[in-house]
């Protein structure tokens, strides 16, 4: 006689679902562009007065962490800027972009540690591989001027002359850098020409190679505030310090249309223009916020 049938008793609808991840969002990783005065220092700090408290915002200097509160880096960051003001104060454009590049090459660090702390959203004064793009066509017609057989010893001597705890803190960031990526040490003598001569290299080609020196990848969002070459000068010398040495009329022109060709070729990114003269900055930042998704 065969064995009666067997009715399993009905499923508990509740126990076939899934538990709920809860795992939380990534951050959304905003880029505020534009030539100096145009307002992303403001921009920012007013976006991050706008974040929820459960998952806020957070604002990151492209190039200068001990600016970033609770975050890594600190000290060489002080460092670092010193070296910046040398180079400035010794009219060394290869020195200042060496300088330069150490400093865009510690933002993924930054990035990555602010992405863990539950942030809603990351937003930085620029970005290390849009702004290379933009910025090193100056370079090269900056260093192209200064650039000779004996130059290497030229720098090793302003160096030599520079406080010596920021270059031995630069050096040994050198050397971090080459165990990160298994390759050589950077060269503070020679690292300004050697950058310029990736110009040779097709744009996409260009920020692939940028993106693996900084551990970085582009930004989920990009605002470009746009602004009159006339106004931002004029926002420039009302401030209380002197200007940087690509704050001049003749060379910001250059920078605004560098970003308009520099951001043709991260088509992954979502791009938006916002006029931001002669406009209240509290309306810059929520048209901003409205774009971004904030």
């Amino acid at each position: 006689m065969p064995d009666p049938v067997t009715t399993a008793p009905p499923a508990d609808p509740n126990s076939a679902r899934p538990a709920p991840d809860t795992t939380p969002a990534p951050p959304v990783r905003v880029a505020l562009l534009g030539i100096d005065g145009s307002g992303k220092s403001t921009c920012a700090r007013l976006l991050a007065r706008r974040s929820p408290a459960a998952r806020p915002h957070v604002v990151l200097s492209c190039l200068r962490p001990h600016e970033n509160p609770g975050g890594p880096l600190g000290e060489l960051s002080r460092h670092l800027d010193v070296l910046s003001a040398e180079a400035d104060r010794l009219g060394s454009p290869d020195l200042k972009l060496a300088v330069l590049y150490l400093q865009m090459c510690t933002y993924g660090v930054a990035e990555r540690f602010f992405t863990g702390q539950q942030t809603g959203a990351i937003i930085t004064e620029r970005h290390p591989l849009i702004d290379t793009l933009t910025y090193l066509p100056l370079y090269r017609r900056a260093i192209g001027a200064v650039v000779a057989p004996g130059r290497p010893a030229v720098l090793r001597r302003q160096l030599a002359r520079m406080p010596a705890p920021a270059v031995q803190a630069a050096l040994a960031w050198c050397q971090a850098l080459a165990r990160r990526t298994g390759g050589r040490a950077p060269r503070l003598d020679t690292l300004g020409e050697e950058l310029v001569g990736l110009l040779t290299l097709p744009p996409e080609a260009m920020v692939s190679e940028f993106a693996t020196r900084f551990a970085v990848t582009p930004p989920d969002v990009a605002i470009l505030l746009d602004i009159d070459v006339t106004e931002a000068l004029r926002r420039l010398r009302a401030r209380d310090r002197r200007l940087e040495p690509h704050e001049r009329a003749d060379l910001l022109p250059l920078i605004r249309d560098g970003y308009d060709k520099a951001l043709r070729t991260f088509t992954s990114v979502r791009v938006h223009r916002v006029r931001a003269d002669h406009r209240p900055p509290h309306d810059v930042a929520a048209e901003v916020a409205r774009l971004a998704g904030l």
